[in-house]
């Protein structure tokens, strides 16, 4: 039968090849070494029995070419579904639906690396929403799999600390795929990173060197360079909002390569980013807590050798007693972490809204515990004040070189958040480095501490005008 070499590895002087089927079945052989050298895109006649190589010899001319590209086509064409996902909930569904061509067109371009085994990396944010959207799109590929799609997939998964991509994470991306020669280019499928300019340059990068997908629902803010990839995807362009989390849009997206039951792990993307659309149940719960404290410390997996990977994710949530540990461990330290604010916390009154200020890293005392992560912290513990005043509140938590603001829901409108954050950033510019996030959920990141206090204090002020 004919193949088609899809890549080549290089490990030193050894060479993996990776084949893909020229018979329409869209089946690919197991990875084989061979002293002799190919070229990606070469065509072969192989002797294949029980997954394995056993000869071959190279087919020269004829119509191997276009063999080769229907192959690919084909084959990337069966694994994609192309219906969009309906959920019961009106307005995210009708989202859904309107985004259901940008999201084939993404799963299509996943599908055609997949079925020619070509390098992908997916970087997602560190918190529920971006773990959840990980998980969600391993799910889907692994679904794809194992309806005989026969595709052996090289995915390189790196969880991410920051909301921007900077050049040397794209330079490291690049290192991390340096191994293989693909027909195509390797693929970057970014999940949940926020629309900061500072991922421009990143970005510009990655451009030429990968084939990039970018599955978002921060609200896009002007000079923001993602925004025109062909594979951007977010909700806000498609007349949604930021409660359509990025987890639950990489699950739409995943859905496109495989029916997977991923109800609870949407509902936990929901819950965990504070959507209105949450519906959260039982096992919702259960993942997005283990979720917050795999990706805040991936201390506590004590097997864990590298960084915290989507398959990772799949063995602990697989592991009944170990989740359960987890969830145990990471409830009661939430709890005492909550009952410890209240002692810590400074309020300041406005006519439409109490302020509330808190030095995280007073509260926290020992700098070696990672969990909770601060700004995670600041959403739930804006809920625990909210319950004790039943009004409405607002909460600057600040830390190293971060002043991270929750709002409640009610008080978006009157506080205008980004922009409030943004005109603070333009007054100390040589002291910021970035301001971003929601509208209701946001951040500074500064340059240093200097003029922290100075900077926290000019962000009450302000909203103490605005929400008076």
């Amino acid at each position: 039968m004919r193949y088609l070499v899809t890549c080549v590895k290089r490990y030193g002087s050894e060479l993996t090849y990776y084949l893909l089927a020229l018979d329409g079945s869209g089946e690919t052989a197991l990875p084989f070494s061979s002293a002799l050298e190919l070229k990606p895109g070469e065509v072969i006649e192989a002797e294949v029995g029980d997954g394995k190589v056993r000869s071959f010899s190279a087919v020269e001319g004829g119509d191997a070419a276009d063999d080769a590209r229907r192959a690919v086509d084909d084959a990337a064409r069966r694994m994609v579904k192309g219906k969009a996902l309906k959920t019961g909930t009106k307005e995210l569904d009708a989202v859904s639906a309107r985004m259901q061509a940008r999201l084939a067109g993404a799963a299509l371009l996943l599908a055609r690396k997949l079925v020619m085994s070509i390098p992908i990396v997916v970087r997602f944010h560190n918190d529920i929403d971006g773990s959840s959207g990980a998980y969600g799109v391993y799910k889907g590929v692994c679904g794809a799999i194992g309806r005989g799609a026969g595709c052996r997939p090289n995915i390189a998964w790196r969880m991410h600390p920051s909301v921007s991509y900077s050049k040397e994470d794209a330079m490291n991306d690049v290192l991390a795929c340096s191994a293989y020669e693909p027909m195509e280019r390797p693929m970057l499928l970014v999940i949940d990173f926020g629309t900061a300019a500072e991922s421009n340059e990143g970005i510009e990068f990655a451009k030429g060197r990968f084939d990039i997908a970018w599955l978002d629902h921060h609200p896009l803010v002007d000079g923001f360079s993602g925004a025109s990839l062909e594979h951007y995807v977010n909700p806000w362009n498609f007349g949604g909002d930021s409660n359509y989390t990025a987890g639950f849009l990489a699950c739409v997206f995943a859905r496109e390569l495989a029916d997977t039951d991923l109800e609870d792990v949407q509902q936990a993307s929901l819950s965990g980013d504070y959507s209105m659309y949450a519906r959260p149940t039982g096992r919702s719960r259960r993942i997005a807590a283990i979720l917050d404290l795999i990706t805040s410390d991936t201390r506590v997996l004590q097997w864990l050798k590298g960084g915290l990977g989507a398959d990772d994710i799949d063995r602990v949530l697989s592991n009944e007693k170990e989740s359960g540990e987890l969830v145990s461990y990471a409830e009661g330290r939430m709890s005492d972490m909550l009952d410890l604010a209240l002692n810590y916390v400074k309020v300041y009154k406005s006519a439409g809204a109490l302020i509330y200020v808190v030095d995280f890293e007073a509260l926290r005392g020992d700098s070696r515990e990672k969990y909770p992560l601060p700004g995670r912290f600041a959403s739930r513990l804006l809920g625990r004040i909210e319950e004790l005043n039943k009004k409405d509140c607002v909460l600057l938590l600040h830390f190293g070189y971060f002043v991270s603001v929750r709002l409640s829901k009610a008080l978006a409108g009157k506080a205008g958040l980004l922009e409030l954050l943004n005109s603070v950033r333009q007054d100390y510019q040589e002291y910021v480095d970035s301001a971003g996030g929601h509208g209701t959920a946001a951040s500074l990141k500064l340059k240093g501490d200097e003029m922290k206090k100075e900077m926290i204090r000019r962000v009450v002020e302000r909203l103490k005008e605005r929400l008076g």
